[in-house]
């Protein structure tokens, strides 16, 4: 825990920003920041477990310029389903293609085998290898403050 310089509440040690004030640890005020009471509530789609595939997603793997995509390949094995959408976005945000799993088939395997997976194009695994081990530090970063 430490004690936001400007209000002082305590917040946890895993943020980084006071989440009543948006004011860093050093004393950085964000000027475009929010308390989750001034912003309204994130509308969340309609959980479809069955759910199809949109055929444009396939299109767009299969070809890009009417060129043929490199066949997918595993970089990272996820401890839930959020953290394996959170992670193919933010690989997906730094330009490279990427997907994840829409199950997770720990609880039925009972392995850490079961768990979903974020794939890339073949030609892009050591880039977003990087990004995902850079992720990795700062998650244990996080966990050890």
């Amino acid at each position: 825990m430490w004690n936001c310089p400007k209000c002082e509440t305590k917040v946890d040690s895993g943020f980084d920003v006071c989440w009543k004030c948006g004011t860093t640890r050093d004393g950085v005020e964000d000027p475009e920041f929010r308390s989750a009471d001034e912003v309204p509530p994130i509308k969340d789609p309609r959980y479809d477990p069955i759910a199809t595939p949109d055929p444009s997603i396939k299109a767009k793997w299969t070809t890009v310029h009417g060129e043929p995509q490199d066949e997918l390949v595993p970089c990272y094995q996820a401890g839930s389903l959020p953290e394996a959408k959170f992670l193919a976005d933010l690989l997906v945000e730094a330009g490279l293609p990427a997907v994840c799993d829409t199950s997770d088939f720990q609880d039925s395997l009972g392995t850490w085998d079961g768990n979903p997976r974020v794939y890339c194009r073949a030609p892009d695994f050591e880039r977003a290898r990087t990004l995902l081990t850079d992720y990795e530090t700062k998650q244990k970063h996080r966990a050890e403050s």
